[in-house]
């Protein structure tokens, strides 16, 4: 930032004492006189993205979500083969979300009553006609951690990165929270390396920060006191849809383990999931019985706790825009890093169309 300019005040405006230094910098004053809100949607970005839970899918069942501005199918066979579709059948264009049901390993579009394999092909047409030879337009897929992912990018490339899976076979009674909100799906991401936030919103004291970037993975490590007591977080970012937050408070032995969605669904419209799966080290020696009761309990006073933190964010996310040039801070430094390495994720600028390149170098650069 440029140093402001001074100059010698001297002549009858300099009064009867010494020469003094003052500022000629002139105040940074905007005016508008236009209307319409200045936020602009942001380009949809690359990389894996929620777009349901897994138990939302039990076998047999069919469900349509929204993604990044269109429709997806997502089912389930009686097997348990999870696939995620084009909601188009490629006949006559029907939506398979309106009636389309599964038989066995089989779906079936209710329009024209087309039958789908497992593999997508078509095997079977309504009596009388031979069936095309046509499929269903897959999409890339993932099923771990509870949660249905599917790989987005511009180009229409097969993944080319992947997020770890979790063991969590022996945790119990994970919350689950989904909450469908405004504004843009980075939140999450950006919110994760706000240091100057956690004190100021969060009420965390003594906090220190550090970052570390690894191609798609940026890790964030706090240490901080939240209401006198030590509280530790590090924070994983996989992309920008997906971040896993591992907190522990020492002194309570408490440990919770929060995964995070974070999946645009249209322009300035996301959708915040969320499983948290609390872990106490005291109750891990007790009996089967007691050890499932005592996390009966704990899980959703946790979960409830939880919300309350990310509540008060959520108020900002749904109204903060996107700036091309902030006015950071010094104690801003995480996010200018943060800006430079999601820039991966968005899709290269077309040719003459600069005003609409969504993130960064001018802010990620101060």
């Amino acid at each position: 930032m440029t140093e402001p300019s001074t100059r010698l005040m001297t002549g009858p405006h300099a009064g009867e004492h010494a020469p003094r230094l003052v500022s000629a910098r002139k105040p940074l004053l905007h005016t508008r006189s236009a209307s319409g809100d200045t936020r602009m949607p942001l380009p949809y970005t690359n990389g894996w993205f929620a777009v349901c839970f897994s138990h939302e899918v039990r076998p047999g069942a069919l469900i349509t979500v929204p993604f990044m501005g269109q429709d997806l199918v997502v089912y389930r066979t009686a097997s348990g083969l999870l696939r995620v579709i084009e909601p188009y059948c490629p006949h006559l264009g029907a939506h398979l979300g309106h009636g389309g049901t599964i038989d066995g390993e089989h779906l079936t579009c209710a329009f024209h009553g087309l039958v789908f394999g497992p593999d997508g092909a078509c095997v079977r047409a309504c009596p009388g006609q031979t069936p095309p030879r046509t499929a269903l337009t897959s999409r890339y897929a993932k099923e771990a951690n509870g949660v249905v992912m599917v790989w987005r990018h511009s180009e229409d490339i097969p993944p080319e990165w992947d997020f770890p899976s979790l063991d969590l076979d022996d945790r119990i009674y994970p919350q689950y929270g989904q909450r469908e909100l405004d504004g843009y799906g980075d939140a999450v991401g950006e919110n994760s390396v706000d240091m100057i936030h956690f004190g100021s919103l969060h009420g965390l004291t003594e906090a220190a920060m550090t970052h570390e970037m690894e191609q798609h993975t940026l890790t964030v490590s706090i240490s901080a006191r939240w209401k006198g007591k030590r509280l530790n977080m590090r924070l994983t970012n996989f992309g920008l849809g997906h971040t896993r937050a591992e907190n522990e408070m020492p002194e309570f032995g408490l440990r919770v383990t929060t995964l995070v969605y974070a999946t645009p669904i249209a322009p300035l419209r996301w959708t915040f999931r969320w499983i948290d799966i609390p872990s106490v080290a005291r109750f891990d020696g007790w009996p089967s019985p007691a050890r499932k009761l005592a996390y009966r309990v704990l899980n959703p006073m946790a979960h409830r706790w939880l919300i309350s933190f990310s509540s008060e964010d959520m108020p900002f996310w749904r109204t903060r825009a996107f700036l091309k040039r902030p006015a950071l801070m010094a104690g801003d430094r995480s996010i200018a890093a943060f800006r430079r390495w999601s820039a991966q994720f968005y899709p290269a600028t077309p040719p003459g169309d600069a005003d609409t390149e969504p993130v960064l170098r001018a802010s990620a650069e101060r």
